[in-house]
């Protein structure tokens, strides 16, 4: 079980931790009719967002303990464009909830914040006069659970009892402003039963997301040769590790004068935390101690989707190499984030403290 993130609810289906990093393999969003897993989240700190989603004074809590009848979970970026201009539409959903006997304590209202830290939130709720509660998901533990869909991204739980995890009632992908009519919409699916709903969704089609390759296999492998000449010398042999988790991991032979030493690189891409972003392609190159030696871009953008320049790939590259995977650093973006690139940055990073699982598995086939 990955370390971040505990599954309490053994008989969910969750979608692999490790989704994302093989360009093109496919992955499953969480939709109708899904369980909600029972992610273990950090409770909110102030005593009023604590009373609002009728949790204990534990330091987590499970989506099953909000006492409510329907949940909307709503995952967001604070550095994402949408995101931004959604915040008062939702501001005005919240006091739509407040104000109507009707909905008032049946139907509340949860952020997970993928990728921040709790000062961003902090930040973000001031700056926007958001009231319900936001929680940072700074180790993007909550959000590859839920299939590591873009942001903005909201889910409509309809509750089952304390400890059972509730049924997905619907969901909405990207900016949503129109919210008189989704509150028309939640007051309607807080009464849905919700063995009815895990029917209908079952019958429901499901859609599956995956990273389109930016390059052939053979101008990969070349790009990929040369990130390991740049990190190590000349090649003496090359080849491509076949591991289970589908992860693209080459292997060489180094030779720098008089020494030679295995290195490893790994090829990640992963889908875009903001939903007009461009996806997130890099190579990062390790030794058999798991210490990064090299990084190299693939395709890095930022604000606007304008590729990162050579100084911000020297800025990153001067942040992660020398780094272990064994202990990666956590991300900070006041020092370690590019330029109005911090949510590439945070997956960058995100991507290497996945990096101990790679290590497991080259372990297991006897290559470290």
């Amino acid at each position: 079980m990955h370390r971040w993130l505990r599954i309490l609810v053994p008989h969910l289906l969750i979608i692999a931790l490790l989704a994302g990093h093989a360009s093109g393999q496919e992955r499953q969003i969480i939709a109708f009719g899904d369980f909600f897993p029972e992610i273990e989240l950090q409770a909110p700190k102030e005593a009023g967002a604590r009373d609002y989603l009728g949790i204990s004074e534990a330091d987590f809590f499970t989506p099953s303990q909000v006492k409510a009848d329907l949940l909307l979970v709503e995952l967001l970026n604070v550095h994402c464009p949408h995101c931004q201009m959604q915040a008062p539409s939702y501001n005005e959903l919240f006091k739509l909830l407040e104000a109507n006997p009707e909905t008032r304590g049946r139907i509340k209202m949860l952020a997970i914040a993928v990728g921040n830290l709790p000062g961003e939130v902090k930040a973000f709720k001031a700056g926007y006069q958001v009231n319900f509660p936001i929680i940072a998901d700074s180790r993007f533990a909550a959000h590859r659970a839920l299939g590591g869909s873009s942001t903005p991204f909201s889910i409509y739980l309809r509750q089952d009892l304390p400890g059972r995890p509730g049924v997905v009632a619907g969901t909405h992908h990207g900016l949503n402003t129109h919210y008189q009519n989704l509150f028309e919409e939640l007051r309607s699916l807080a009464s849905e039963e919700v063995a009815e709903l895990r029917s209908q969704g079952m019958a429901a089609q499901k859609v599956s997301k995956a990273i389109e390759p930016l390059f052939t296999n053979k101008e990969l492998e070349l790009r990929v040769r040369k990130a390991l000449i740049r990190a190590g010398g000349m090649i003496v042999d090359f080849s491509k590790v076949e591991l289970r988790s589908g992860r693209r991991v080459y292997s060489a032979l180094m030779e720098r004068g008089q020494t030679r030493q295995r290195l490893f690189a790994e090829v990640t891409s992963r889908m875009s935390v903001c939903d007009i972003c461009h996806d997130v392609h890099f190579i990062y190159v390790f030794d058999a101690s798991g210490q990064v030696v090299g990084f190299e871009p693939l395709q890095l953008t930022k604000y606007g989707n304008v590729n990162w320049n050579a100084k911000e790939v020297s800025k990153m590259r001067e942040r992660v190499v020398g780094k272990y995977l064994t202990a990666p650093p956590p991300f900070d973006p006041r020092v370690d984030a590019v330029t109005s690139a911090t949510m590439t940055s945070a997956i960058i990073f995100d991507s290497l403290s996945l990096g101990e699982d790679l290590l497991q598995e080259l372990r297991a086939k006897g290559l470290m």
